[in-house]
């Protein structure tokens, strides 16, 4: 799985926000949006919520997790820096500065892919030595998220798909064109929150972007 991408779709919805909410939506209307877009063809869902405490985020993973799996049995699931929510859902693991290590999360034997959040092509290809499955690539564009951060651009991210050896999933500012420059310079897919969380329209906007990742 590490260096194919066998196993690892090509397009991830980060459900940033989906116990706590975020300053533009609730957090109710964040996992029906969710399950709309997992509805409308999104393979692979990250539920990401660092402002909710541990009791708030544990509370509400398992609801919105057989709701997405209702709506798609074969949807691939994982959880951002929470292994012991990632265990009890049978997900995957996404790493990232809070949580548990990259080590603690390979150990775990966890049912779904372990991946980490890389900012250069050495850290990407770090992550798969240190037994990774993918790797998001952040942030490639501005990004309405994290507006402070610096993007880094195409090359970087060129770099880090084909240095590290890994499924390279870009992120920040991810749009269906932009998606689509991606994979034409090495990404194995994106990940997005922004352009599918405030999509006007849920089918239009997921097969945009997964037949711009084909």
């Amino acid at each position: 799985m590490a260096n194919g991408g066998e196993g690892i779709p090509r397009l991830l919805l980060i459900a940033d926000g989906f116990a706590s909410g975020r300053t533009e939506l609730d957090a109710g209307t964040i996992r029906q949006r969710t399950r709309a877009l997992v509805e409308a063809g999104v393979p692979w869902v990250s539920l990401r919520d660092p402002e909710a405490d541990e009791g708030t985020f544990a509370e509400a993973a398992p609801t919105l997790a057989a709701d997405l799996r209702a709506a798609n049995p074969d949807v691939v699931l994982s959880v951002h820096g929470r292994l012991d929510v990632a265990r009890d859902l049978g997900a995957g693991l996404h790493v990232g500065r809070r949580g548990a290590t990259l080590a603690e999360a390979v150990a775990a034997g966890l049912a779904g892919p372990v991946g980490v959040s890389a900012h250069s092509a050495s850290a990407a290809l770090a992550a798969r030595k240190g037994g990774a499955g993918y790797a998001t690539f952040s942030p490639v564009f501005a990004t309405r998220t994290h507006p402070d951060a610096i993007p880094a651009g195409i090359d970087p991210l060129k770099l880090a798909a084909e240095r590290s050896g890994l499924p390279i999933l870009a992120l920040g500012g991810m749009t269906p064109p932009r998606a689509k420059i991606a994979r034409l310079v090495g990404a194995h897919g994106a990940a997005v929150i922004s352009a599918l969380l405030f999509a006007w329209d849920e089918v239009r906007t997921v097969r945009q972007f997964l037949d711009a990742l084909a």
